[in-house]
Formats: structure tokens, sequence, C-alpha cells
């Protein structure tokens, strides 16, 4: 990233020790556990890597989002996506709209948990029949006195199995469309919560992905985040930093990915020289830094924006669509050249290869980005 200042540079060391002490020794174990132990997350609130640019109030460090931006970064190196994602989706997936529209009880008894590390949250948004159409949703609230009686099943919820509470999204009127959705916080130790089959996934082995299920959970009031009518609002808000969050995982990725077949190049031998007295190889390699380089413009772009509080939805959908096209084609281009090992998980860049499809699906697929941008443009 540019512009970093020594305090950033002190912030991104202090990551990088931790991903090489705490995380890359362990990641064989977790990726065949099929999950990060929750021991970890603690660590990390410990750390204060879990409320970066969170009011110290609720045990944050009240930081421009530069640093959130250099923790992902770094999460995202640390050889395994899965435990990279795991992180983010508590700290820029299912926080932002309950640390910025969250009641004074939210965020002192969820915010502040999620933020030491002594809670894990998860998204609740996709469903069984409705992915990408988030305003066709149909888990459905009802008001009953002071509380709410919700109803619905989730599906491909990260984190969805140690969850403690979940940032959901359900319909709360008959109005059609987006207008009736509001965002709840659900404790999913309730009455009725209970979480279907673990759903084993061809990629991010070390985030354990469920289905949840939703029966008569009765929440207070005062779980709702903002106001009756406002979710998708919400959820479109926190997509922002959700999205800008994906990329920037990628980013360290491929950063690593990169380093590491340039590593290869230098060592291994063909027909007696290094691969990288190979013109072919050379060139292969300068255009993946080339194409890395495009997408940290374009994230630094959209964490600059972020800093000063423009909204940057449209740059971050163009940045996710790119990203996702480029970084399936640079990771099997690094697998190519790394030729067996490249298929081989103990291999980082393997993995990274595994893992590379996510980015065009999850947080929104590559077609809904070209339909925001579409939008944007005034194309629809």
């Amino acid at each position: 990233m540019f512009g970093l200042t020594e305090e950033h540079k002190i912030f991104q060391k202090t990551v990088k020790d931790f991903v090489d002490k705490e995380i890359r020794p362990n990641v064989a174990e977790w990726e065949a556990a099929g999950r990060t132990p929750r021991a970890f997350w603690k660590k990390c609130g410990e750390l204060g890597f879990l409320g970066i640019n969170y009011p110290e109030e609720f045990g944050g460090m009240n930081a421009e989002y530069t640093y959130t931006a250099i923790f992902i970064q770094e999460m995202g190196k640390c050889g395994s996506c899965g435990v990279a994602l795991g992180i983010s989706v508590q700290t820029d997936m299912a926080t932002p709209a309950l640390a910025k529209h969250g009641n004074q009880f939210l965020k002192e008894t969820y915010l502040a948990a999620a933020i030491r590390g002594d809670m894990i949250c998860a998204v609740g948004v996709t469903e069984p029949d409705h992915g990408s159409d988030v305003a066709a949703i149909t888990t459905k609230a009802v008001k009953k006195g002071n509380s709410w009686i919700i109803n619905g099943a989730k599906t491909f919820i990260t984190n969805g199995i140690q969850a403690d509470f979940v940032t959901l999204l359900a319909r709360t009127n008959d109005r059609p469309g987006y207008a009736g959705l509001s965002l709840f916080v659900v404790p999913t130790k309730l009455t009725g919560f209970s979480r279907g089959k673990i759903l084993k996934k061809t990629c991010y082995q070390a985030s354990d992905t469920a289905e949840l299920i939703l029966q008569n959970v009765e929440v207070s009031e005062q779980h709702m985040i903002g106001e009756e009518g406002k979710g998708f609002i919400y959820q479109m808000e926190q997509f922002q930093f959700e999205r800008l969050a994906a990329c920037l995982l990628s980013l360290g990725g491929l950063k690593r990915a990169y380093k590491l077949t340039k590593q290869f190049i230098q060592e291994r031998q063909a027909f007696g020289v290094p691969l990288a007295k190979m013109q072919v190889t050379r060139h292969k390699m300068a255009q993946m830094l080339a194409e890395i380089k495009l997408i940290e413009n374009s994230v630094n772009a959209c964490v600059m924006k972020a800093n000063m509080g423009i909204d940057f939805t449209k740059d971050v959908s163009m940045l996710k669509l790119v990203a996702a096209q480029l970084q399936q084609k640079i990771l099997e281009e690094c697998a190519q050249i790394h030729g067996g090992c490249g298929l081989m998980e103990e291999y980082e860049v393997a993995r990274y290869f595994r893992d590379s499809k996510l980015l065009g699906i999850g947080g929104g697929t590559n077609e809904i980005m070209k339909e925001i941008i579409c939008k944007y443009e005034g194309l629809e």
C-alpha cells in the first residue's frame, strides 16, 4: 500500500509477525479440522485486530480504515484463505451495520464482545432459494408485543457453526422488495435456532460453513439494528466493506502466491537451467506482476474513499469484478508454473489456486457486480 506512515509500518509488522507465528504453522491442522479454533479469535481480540476502526468505547482502536486494510491484506498472505475469511467476516461483514446503526444495548452486548474475541459472528443473508436477489428473501419476522418472532432459513453462512450471533436480514412487513426488510442481531443460543449440516466446500477449508434454521425464534425489539424497513439499506452499506475486504484478502493472497512462484522459478531447474532463465517464464511473471499492481492501485483508491467517508460502491464493484477474473487467471498461472507441485495441498500456491473461485461468487457474483456498475452508469 502506498503512503504508509511509520505507525502504519509498525502495525503491519505486528500483523506479519502474528501471521508467521500464530497462523502459518497451524494451517494444515485447521484446514483438516474444517474450522479455526475459538482461541484464535480470542488472540486476535487481545491484540486489537477485531475492532480496528470501531469506537474505543466498545474496545476498538478508533483508527482509520487504512489499518484495517493492512490487517486484512496481511491475513490474506497467511496461506489459508479460510482462516482469513472467517476473521474478515467478523471485522468487516457482520459488524459494520451493528457499529454504525446499532443501539447502545446491542453495541455493549454484542459489538464489544465481538471486538474482544469473546463472541464469533456471522452474516445471515443468503437463503436456500435466494442469493443474489437479496430483496426477495423470505425469512420473516413478525411483531409480537415487545418482541419479534423469526422463521426462515439461511445457507452458505461462513462462521455459521461457531457463531454466537448472526446479523440477520428478515422481512418485517408485506411491502414488496427491499422496503420490507429489517436487520437483526440474533443470538444462536435462543430456543428455535438450530444449525443444519456442516457444508463441505471445495475451497476455503479452514472456515466453517453452515445452514441456519429459525423456527419461532423470539428476540426482543432491542435486537433490531436501526429502524424497521431500513435493513436492506444497512446491508448494502455493509456490502461496500465486505467486498473491499474480499478484494484485500485477494490482493494479499496474490502477492504471496507471486512471491512463492518467484522463489520457485529461481530454485527449480529444467533442462539444466533455472526456470527463471527461460524467457517464457519471465514474461509470465511480468504479466502477473502488472495485473497484481493494477488490482492494488484500485484497492488503494477504495481505501482512500473509505477513510474519507465517501461512498465507493461503484468503485468496489468494478474492483471486485476485475479482481475475481484476474485472480483466477493469475493463480492458475502460478499453479501451472509449479507443475505437479501446484496441485499438492502442502504447497500454498495450490491452496490459493483451489480457493480462487470464491471471489467471483461470494459477497455478490460477477453478474451482480456488472448490474451495479450498469445502474451507476444509467444503463439499466
